[in-house]
């Protein structure tokens, strides 16, 4: 039997297979974006009836065993030598271009982003797996924040690759920051029957908090650890993911207990790190948190990190060091786009937060939101208007902006000032919510909603 006729007919045998244990069963678990997810688990029906690995996913295999190790600088050492010796072996370098895009969300240095467009590119070059080039490339394209090109990327691995469950991934990642949810929500749903594991189950938890689902989000990441624990990285990353979706809620102490355990399962994990110092910070424990977080900045320079130590350092007082860090961002923002990572957002809701280049800043906020459209794009450009005192404008896109639900208490503070800025007696109502959403959502602006509520 050709390979192609034994993969559809692994499938086919697959989907009976779920029919009799129950479709909805299956539905509520991996379209848990959609429900609030139920605890059957189908899961090793989906491993006993996986179809067999074509040549194209042996190099995914490969490259998955090399990174189990947890150390990927070694394994990018070992394929960068054996790409020296032997320059056009495809395999190789199709799998040195993921390892790249590996080690930049480990490093947060985007010049790994170029190197794994170089690499693929040369694959593709060299006749290498063009299902898992296209996949690359359309991860790659999303990591940039350049989604359209990762939409049309993610379809054309889909095209090559019916059953990569890695390019569902990314055209559900695309169409997700489009600001196309309901479409994502049924990429991941089919990603998570294709492919049950980490990066499925941790796509449908995003998704479940998007929608307001904070418990179920949680509920989904933790099954993810029980499909797979393959990559050490990965693992540590879902871990931290429950910490921040605890911490979104308020909850420190439940917080602090899933940072730890990722630091436990990969020690020294950057994100966890900083994941703690938000709650030492949050608990009022500044010196311990700007410590860790000056520990965090060192390994890891991403703009996140260090706008989270200024904000930080300016609560606790110490508003010359602020300065220093705020300086820093622009730095860091400039080398991101000079490696092909797409920055208007990002800068934007910095700049408008900290009362810097306002009127750019929402000309920034525009053009990220035409990119873009997803809630949070919204959100900046309700923001920018409401920082520039265009509140009538800014409204419906605040209203917008909370249409799926997010519980996300930064959103309802921002839709708290617009109501303010109007006038509004449902303003304090608003600033309530967000502080019962989380107390602690913002070093600069959750003591601005406590004032706000005091009146």
């Amino acid at each position: 039997m050709c390979r192609a006729n034994a993969k559809w007919m692994t499938r086919r045998r697959l989907l009976l297979v779920l029919a009799g244990t129950g479709i909805a069963a299956a539905a509520l678990l991996f379209g848990g974006a959609l429900s609030s997810g139920a605890h059957a688990d189908p899961l090793a029906v989906l491993r006993a009836n996986a179809a067999p690995a074509s040549p194209d996913t042996e190099v995914i295999a490969k490259l998955l065993q090399g990174l189990s190790t947890g150390n990927t600088g070694a394994l990018l050492r070992r394929l960068e030598h054996r790409v020296a010796s032997r320059p056009n072996d495809a395999d190789t370098l199709a799998a040195l271009g993921l390892a790249y895009q590996q080690r930049g969300r480990e490093t947060g240095d985007p010049a790994y982003y170029r190197l794994s467009g170089e690499a693929l590119h040369r694959s593709a070059a060299a006749r290498g797996p063009l299902p898992v080039i296209a996949q690359g490339e359309a991860s790659l394209a999303n990591t940039r924040h350049r989604f359209r090109d990762g939409l049309r990327l993610a379809r054309e691995a889909i095209g090559l690759d019916p059953y990569n469950g890695s390019a569902y991934g990314a055209l559900g990642d695309a169409l997700l920051n489009l600001g196309r949810y309901r479409e994502a929500f049924k990429v991941y749903d089919k990603m998570a029957v294709l492919a049950p594991g980490i990066a499925s189950f941790t796509r449908v938890a995003a998704a479940r908090e998007l929608i307001g689902r904070p418990n179920a989000a949680a509920a989904a990441d933790e099954l993810a650890l029980e499909a797979d624990q393959t990559v050490p990285e990965n693992v540590a990353w879902t871990m931290t993911q429950i910490g921040n979706t605890r911490f979104n809620t308020g909850r420190l102490a439940a917080a602090a207990t899933a940072y730890r355990r990722a630091l436990a399962r990969f020690p020294g994990y950057v994100h966890a790190d900083a994941g703690l110092a938000r709650v030492e910070a949050a608990e009022g424990r500044y010196r311990e948190a700007v410590a860790r977080l000056r520990g965090v900045v060192a390994r890891l320079p991403i703009p996140a990190y260090v706008i989270m130590l200024g904000d930080i350092l300016r609560a606790s007082g110490r508003k010359g060091e602020a300065r220093r860090e705020y300086a820093l961002v622009g730095a860091i923002e400039k080398l991101f786009a000079a490696n092909g990572v797409r920055t208007e957002l990002q800068t934007a809701v910095f700049d408008l937060d900290h009362g810097r280049n306002v009127a750019d800043a929402l000309a920034r906020a525009r053009t990220a939101y035409a990119s873009a459209p997803g809630v949070y794009a919204e959100d900046a450009l309700a923001w920018g208007l409401y920082r520039t005192g265009r509140c009538e404008a800014a409204r419906p896109h605040s209203v917008r902006a909370l249409r799926l639900g997010t519980r996300d208490a930064l959103l309802v503070f921002h839709r708290a000032m617009i109501e303010q800025c109007l006038g509004s007696a449902s303003s304090r109502a608003w600033f309530r919510r967000a502080l019962a959403i989380n107390p602690h959502f913002s070093f600069l602006w959750a003591p601005v909603a406590r004032a706000a509520v005091r009146g």
